[in-house]
């Protein structure tokens, strides 16, 4: 009653399970950190806005009192008369040609460095929650296995207390099947504690506080992508960012003072206008020309020292990829044929034909061998994940 219990309950779980996909998909739509990213463009396009402003204009109001003498003798008190007059001046820095492009640019830097700060935190995302996946999917396999593999001890451990009943079989050899038995129970405990650890790492990641069943059945591929690297698009940004900002930087004039003046005195209006200009004597920006040199070529030099290591990185995980693919195909024909073996060394020992010690190793090895198929196939969807991701296939 509890083995069938436990098949219709492993059976329901399976045609409740959602895709991996959707599962996927809902994460990435969930996601606070993601949704927390995404506002760094706005972010970016109003420090964008901020950077291209122009500076507000200067006012200067100024008031004077002048005082004349109307006459002047010695040892006679002077009388003055005396008059008000004022001065008003509006001084705006004006950029020079040239400037405001560079603003520009800089401000379309931005933004464009804040969306491929968010395509990295997209993929590397995806990424960790298919690794996690990955790790979930194992151990949920792991488990099928110790239950299958209790199914066949509990089998094993039936026909030895049958044999032992009739005389067919010792004390000592119907107690190691009970052992047996119990070793294989304590097998599906850690099995279920390792299950529910990834299970749980894997549900705390993607956001979501609900119990949830996932299909462990998905396997990886390889995805042809156009998009570069979300890790080189992002350096590329960074330098494309930091060269805006230096050119702007090096400029030796970014703007001028144009000014107007009205100045009313008691007995003349004056009216002045002229340019502020600033004279590059002492700073001409030279060091700061050299480092953006200097900067420029360390960027380039790292950009392609990245990109060589990311090329040779992802030749050797498609060897790696093709080297354990070959691999499993091997094991799996190991498997039939270790799975064949096994029945009917099952069938041999309910008649005697077998000893106990063969059956268990034959039981060992078919088992041994379905757990390196796993442990396979996981390998294989770890590499897919980490090429895909290199290749650029999770970007948006």
């Amino acid at each position: 009653m509890i083995k069938l219990l436990l098949f219709v309950s492993l059976c329901s779980a399976t045609l409740m399970a959602e895709s991996f996909e959707h599962f996927m998909a809902q994460a990435i739509e969930k996601s606070p950190y993601l949704n927390a990213s995404g506002l760094m463009v706005d972010q970016a396009k109003l420090e964008g806005k901020k950077a291209i402003r122009y500076e507000n204009p200067t006012l200067q109001v100024e008031g004077s009192k002048f005082q004349s003498a109307n006459g002047y003798r010695i040892g006679i008190k002077s009388k003055f008369q005396s008059a008000n007059g004022y001065r008003i001046g509006i001084n705006q820095p004006v950029r020079v040609w040239g400037v405001g492009d560079d603003k520009e640019r800089i401000s379309q830097s931005m933004v464009a460095n804040a969306k491929a700060n968010v395509a990295v935190e997209r993929s590397r995302f995806i990424k960790e929650l298919s690794l996690l996946y990955v790790d979930y999917a194992q151990n949920q396999k792991l488990l099928n296995l110790a239950n299958e593999e209790l199914k066949i001890a509990q089998s094993i451990n039936d026909v030895s207390k049958a044999r032992y009943a009739n005389g067919t079989l010792s004390k000592a050899l119907m107690l190691q099947a009970d052992v047996a038995y119990f070793d294989a129970l304590s097998n599906r405990a850690e099995s279920q504690k390792e299950a529910v650890k990834s299970y749980d790492a894997l549900r705390e990641y993607a956001g979501f506080s609900e119990e949830i069943t996932i299909d462990a059945d998905n396997n990886f591929i390889r995805l042809r992508s156009e998009k570069s690297n979300p890790d080189l698009a992002l350096l590329t940004s960074e330098n494309d960012l930091k060269a805006s900002q230096a050119k702007l930087e090096t400029r030796i004039i970014e703007s001028v003072g144009v000014f107007t003046e009205y100045e009313k005195e008691p007995d003349q209006n004056i009216y002045r206008a002229g340019v502020s200009i600033p004279l590059p004597i002492f700073n001409t920006k030279r060091e700061e020309k050299s480092i953006q040199e200097l900067q420029i070529r360390q960027n380039a030099l790292f950009f392609k020292a990245q990109n060589d290591r990311l090329g040779l990185r992802k030749k050797s995980l498609l060897k790696e990829i093709t080297s354990l693919e070959r691999l499993l195909q091997q094991r799996k024909e190991n498997l039939k044929n270790a799975q064949e073996l096994l029945e009917m060394y099952q069938d041999a020992y309910a008649i005697a034909n077998v000893n106990l010690l063969e059956l268990y190793e034959i039981k060992n090895r078919r088992i041994a061998t379905q757990e390196e198929i796993i442990s396979l196939q996981s390998q294989i969807n770890r590499s897919t994940i980490e090429y895909n991701y290199l290749q650029g296939a999770y970007n948006e």
